[in-house]
């Protein structure tokens, strides 16, 4: 039986505005179907659109898989939204407050940070907390997953080398924004500065079905524990196309990009966003009014009209890297926090679905 979807989950699930719909019907590649004032699409067209249509700028090659339905962010007509919520009304929120709208409010694992960490880069820090702290005896199922990533969250800007203190909410001092800023930085931040971070790890939140997400729930479908989840995730998050991508678009900012037009400039365009990353807005918005910020965002602006694509959220980290001094290796960390978020909420998601469900089929059997 037909499964007939509205116009608004339509366009979703194919990352295209509504107008884009009525395209695909005049060149006979929907149906539609009115009810009343409102146009439906059979949802087994749509998902089979998705599965074959390359958007300009997508990875190409992307592997066929059922679609996978999360109520944990959503992009739509190019907006991103976070439980439903548009991030343009986030943006400036507390980000533990995010953290309790998207996770719920949850009590934290308590977290202890070893010293064997300090010798480690800053990147890899928060992955190897996450491991060590699962390697235990007590063993947390993925349901108890948000518990596990706020108790990492409380924990990260002392594993990251920031001072020690009492527990909760986050040591000694303050927002998680602030004491990451002071652990990354190894300085105070100004309001101006914490504020920015505090905007980029609310933006980094979440992004759909994104690789390091995938990993996370494959792992969950097979019953990991909560640790191991998110070590999956973060395995996946350090590759040099997701979160990992933060030293190119470092020195596409410090350089310029690329003299050939046809390859991929890092930092700059999205194909989820063609008409801009809201992300990136975001940030961009918030680094405006750090002191000493003007060069820096006139050279993104500068870059942006040499490309001809807006900044994404990697050139927008890397302009907060070099507005605030952080290390170059800081867009990673900063995207390890936020996503920690994220990829807690789908483990949990993934540990109510049917176990095993991510299974690859043999399109010869």
């Amino acid at each position: 039986m037909t499964e007939w979807i509205a116009a608004r989950e339509a366009a979703q699930r194919l990352g295209v505005k509504r107008t884009t719909l009525y395209t695909y019907v005049s060149r006979n590649l929907l149906s539609r179907r009115r009810e009343g004032s409102e146009s439906l699409f059979d949802r087994a067209e749509i998902d089979a659109l998705v599965s074959t249509r390359h958007h300009p700028g997508s990875p190409l090659g992307v592997l066929r898989m059922r679609s996978v339905r999360s109520s944990v962010s959503e992009v739509r007509e190019g907006e991103l939204f976070l439980r439903g919520v548009p991030l343009a009304d986030l943006a400036d929120e507390p980000f533990e407050e995010v953290v309790d709208l998207v996770l719920g409010p949850v009590a934290e694992v308590a977290v202890d940070v070893p010293a064997h960490l300090a010798p480690l880069p800053l990147a890899r820090r928060l992955p190897a907390l996450a491991q060590w702290a699962g390697s235990g005896g007590d063993r947390v199922d993925a349901a108890g997953t948000a518990g596990v990533a706020k108790g990492l969250l409380d924990a990260a800007p002392v594993a990251l080398g920031g001072p020690a203190g009492p527990v909760g909410p986050v040591g000694p001092v303050g927002s998680v924004a602030e004491a990451t800023f002071v652990a990354i930085a190894g300085r105070q931040g100004s309001p101006e500065e914490v504020a920015a971070v505090s905007t980029a790890l609310v933006s980094l939140v979440d992004h759909g079905m994104a690789a390091s997400v995938v990993a996370a729930r494959v792992a969950a479908s097979a019953r990991a524990s909560a640790y191991d989840c998110l070590v999956a995730g973060y395995a996946a998050l350090s590759g040099q196309l997701h979160g990992g991508i933060g030293g190119s678009a470092l020195t596409v900012l410090r350089d310029g990009p690329p003299s050939d037009p046809s390859r991929r400039v890092p930092g700059f365009g999205h194909w989820r966003h063609p008409g801009g990353d809201p992300r990136a807005d975001a940030i961009l918005a918030r680094l405006a009014l750090v002191d000493g910020s003007t060069p820096t965002v006139a050279r993104l602006e500068e870059i942006a009209a040499r490309t001809g694509h807006r900044p994404n959220i990697d050139g927008a980290l890397a302009a907060l890297v070099t507005v605030c001094g952080l290390p170059d290796d800081a867009a990673e960390v900063l995207f390890q926090i936020g996503r920690t978020v994220g990829l807690a909420a789908h483990v949990v998601e993934e540990s109510g679905e049917d176990p095993l469900r991510w299974r690859a089929i043999d399109p010869s059997a």
